[in-house]
């Protein structure tokens, strides 16, 4: 009955925010009331179908149009589907809103907003692919459209930063698509996901499957930020931090995630390469991430870069658990990017806030900041202790669900990845409690008067924050519910 409606929210964003540069809105004052109303009415309505699809979900497939060779543009909402659209449709209008008072004094908002809005609707379409061809069609359109949000100031670090995002994306894209093509080749269908995958017929490891799994594994892994193909992510951090913020915590790394459980779990199933050296050599690229990102954040003192190490790290958390190629490991993936999700949006939100009200950017300058900005520096604590892990908070669900998930699999690689996430804990609660500590304990003969210019945002960025620090909690104390729908979408696949 609801069929027709699984297109909208890809072509709402895209359609309505592709209106923006040409409507009449003014593009370079502090606040234009009608761009925001206008832009909040649009993702608003947008996170709304979102939801009533997640709850009216349509059973059949919508094919947008065919390609030569059996190959099609398809549309399907399914459970992993469901996760994904509902974290990108909670936080999207929370992030636009959060951008309204970050972006008032930047030059092309109406250049900036119609982008981001757009890449709404085509999060949504990698979220929606029924096969890999669709998934890759709007994995490439998410590349090309955010090219330009990273370059937004158009100075020579935003350029530097874009031309080597283009690059690392363009090369994870053509390894991506030499694997489908072997896939392709291997099945001689259009690689629709389905429960165990496309390949769960296959009893014996032959050299083309494993060289195709690589390619896809290595190539939709560079938006996952999997070492050795993580540059370009810290680099990205001179995007506006409402940017930043996407590119680290929903849309781009987030897409990486998602295409390799679909990869994994949808596509070539885990039954042809699980206990064999394929799986392990997966698995040690993700533990080594781990660690390297947390070291390298404990090392980094510009606050965007730390975070986006961080990024790279809690990435390949996520990347341990599919990799773990389980049922338990696949639903401790989808925790870790759901509660990730929340706890990461908030700390790049504090620390946008920071950088937009007193113009600094280096840790050891935010000493005595708490008490001029208590509302941020409360909330960037609470998000620092759930992304630790510390119980009552839903950082602390997903890591031990991944623990467990690791411990389950009972094999030397697995206990390695457990000892790795503990010793990466305790990197995590230095590099943010650093931060935490310069903020609240400067120094007794610290002098307030210069830093009195500082202060908290505006509603437009704090309400954002306690929306949510609430949901940090809540998930955190009451997160039965969320992992019932988890463990059901993962106890399905086998």
């Amino acid at each position: 009955m609801y069929n027709f409606l699984i297109i909208l929210p890809i072509l709402i964003p895209i359609f309505f925010g592709g209106l923006i540069p040409i409507l009449s809105f003014d593009n370079n004052t502090h606040h234009d009331k009608k761009r925001e109303i206008y832009v909040a009415s649009v993702v608003i309505i947008n996170a709304l179908l979102i939801f009533f699809l997640l709850f009216n979900t349509p059973e059949n497939s919508i094919t947008l149009f065919r390609l030569p060779g059996n190959f099609h543009i398809s549309l399907h909402i399914d459970g992993l589907s469901k996760v994904f659209m509902g974290l990108v449709g909670f936080l999207w209008p929370l992030a636009s809103f959060y951008a309204f008072e970050y972006m008032e004094h930047s030059e092309n908002k109406n250049r900036f907003f119609c982008l981001y809005t757009i890449t709404f609707g085509i999060t949504c379409g990698i979220a929606m692919s029924a096969n890999l061809i669709t998934m890759y069609f709007f994995y490439e359109l998410l590349t090309l459209i955010t090219i330009p949000l990273v370059m937004h100031d158009m100075n020579k670090r935003a350029v530097h930063a874009g031309i080597k995002y283009m690059i690392y994306s363009i090369a994870g894209a053509a390894c991506a698509f030499a694997g489908m093509m072997i896939l392709v080749g291997e099945t001689g269908t259009s690689l629709e996901f389905k429960l165990g995958g496309f390949l769960n017929n296959v009893t014996n490891i032959q050299p083309h499957l494993v060289i195709a799994f690589f390619l896809c594994f290595f190539g939709f892994g560079v938006k996952a930020a999997i070492f050795p193909l993580h540059g370009w992510l810290p680099s990205a951090g001179v995007a506006p931090t409402p940017v930043t913020a996407l590119l680290h915590a929903v849309a781009v790394v987030k897409a990486g995630v998602f295409a390799l459980m679909r990869v994994v779990y949808f596509g070539f199933g885990i039954s042809i390469f699980k206990g064999t050296y394929v799986q392990y050599i997966a698995m040690a690229f993700a533990i080594w991430t781990i660690l390297y990102g947390s070291s390298m954040a404990l090392k980094e003192q510009q606050i965007k870069r730390r975070l986006a190490y961080s990024t790279i790290s809690n990435l390949s958390y996520i990347v341990f658990a599919i990799t773990l190629m389980s049922s338990y490991g696949f639903f401790a993936a989808m925790s870790h990017m759901l509660f990730h999700g929340f706890m990461k949006i908030t700390l790049f939100f504090c620390a946008g806030a920071i950088m937009h009200k007193s113009n600094k950017e280096y840790i050891p300058d935010f000493k005595g900041f708490a008490r001029k900005m208590p509302v941020t520096f409360a909330t960037f604590s609470i998000a620092s202790m759930a992304l630790t892990g510390v119980p009552l908070l839903c950082g602390f669900v997903s890591k031990y669900n991944i623990a467990i998930a690791a411990v389950r699999e009972n094999s030397f690689i697995a206990f390695v990845g457990i000892i790795v996430l503990l010793i990466s804990a305790y990197l995590t609660a230095k590099y943010l409690f650093d931060v935490v500590i310069k903020a609240y304990f400067p120094g007794k003969d610290f002098n307030y008067e210069t830093i009195n210019e500082v202060e908290d945002p505006s509603n437009y960025m704090k309400i954002p924050f306690i929306i949510l620090c609430i949901i940090m909690f809540i998930t955190g104390i009451y997160s039965q519910p969320i992992m019932n729908f988890l463990n059901g979408v993962a106890g399905n696949l086998f």
